[in-house]
């Protein structure tokens, strides 16, 4: 690979990074609050393999579900687990 093939790499990085970004529905800080309920729910809990907690979080902090739950099936949370383990992973490699 030479150097115009990796910034042509490195730009097309950067695109995609900006690119989720500007997907997020929520800003960086509610979806920390969200992950870190999530994720304690689950360890606590256990997943039943439904967004329970997941809605919880968002009826309590007065958030519409639609944009939110699309974006975490978007990013492979299907349930509680698979927002702890595939969108706040998606979430993190692209803040």
């Amino acid at each position: 690979m030479d150097q115009t093939d990796r910034a042509l790499k490195k730009q097309w990085k950067s695109q995609q990074k900006q690119s989720a970004r500007s997907a997020f529905p929520l800003s960086d800080e509610l979806l920390i609050s969200m992950f870190d309920f999530v994720e304690s729910s689950v360890e606590k809990h256990g997943c039943d393999h439904s967004l329970c907690f997941t809605e919880i979080w968002l009826k309590d902090n007065d958030v519409a579900q639609d944009k939110v739950i699309g974006w975490l099936e978007d990013n492979g949370g299907y349930c509680d687990c698979e927002v702890v383990f595939n969108a706040m992973d998606h979430w993190e490699q692209n803040k």
